[in-house]
């Protein structure tokens, strides 16, 4: 569940690492964040889940590309356009939430392609298969905000990933194997202590 503006992920970019720029402390704003998970399958054009509960996570940010992010996403957090197929994701035969209740995405490369850009690859861990997935990232220009107004570090990702290569094969005859995740993630830089 979910990967941010010019900013995480170990890894590789256009740009050299300014490692003269001191670490920087962010935390999430959950009011601007979320995962959505959505798959064709025989009932609607279209099945989209959405996780209410996300956090993230960015370690070692330094520069603009230097560092890691870390998305957890709370699968009993699900809720799905078709309300009846919510029990049916969280049940036994899929996530079974309540043996495994957190989906899990850990970077571990990114490589800009452009100056608001990237490919974002990293383990996507689900109940208790992990897999690499790589994510179109899209970053955020830094708003017009007023004086004063604290900096934010913003950033969406798209990717598609197999839900049998994480043995998610129940319902195979009406839901779809291809789901596309996306990840919106915002984040807000802390106060420097005085």
């Amino acid at each position: 569940m979910f990967a941010c503006t010019a900013i995480a992920a170990v890894g590789v970019s256009a740009a050299p690492v300014d490692t003269s720029a001191p670490l920087a402390q962010y935390r999430l704003d959950p009011a601007r964040s979320g995962v959505t998970f959505d798959v064709a399958n025989a009932w609607h054009s279209n099945l989209t889940m959405r996780f209410s509960r996300v956090g993230a996570e960015l370690d070692g940010f330094q520069g603009a590309t230097s560092g890691r992010v870390v998305v957890t996403i709370d699968a009993t957090s699900l809720e799905a356009n078709a309300p009846f197929v919510t029990r049916i994701v969280e049940s036994g035969g899929m996530l079974d939430v309540a043996h495994y209740p957190a989906i899990r995405f850990v970077s571990t490369r990114l490589v800009r392609i452009g100056p608001f850009n990237g490919l974002l690859t990293g383990d996507l861990t689900i109940r208790t298969t992990t897999r690499p997935v790589t994510l179109d990232v899209t970053f955020d220009t830094a708003p017009d905000d007023p004086p004063g107004a604290p900096e934010t570090l913003a950033f969406s990702a798209d990717g598609h990933f197999s839900r049998a290569a994480f043995g998610l094969t129940k319902w195979s005859s009406a839901v779809g194997d291809d789901v596309h995740m996306r990840i919106r993630a915002e984040f807000v830089k802390e106060r420097a202590d005085p």
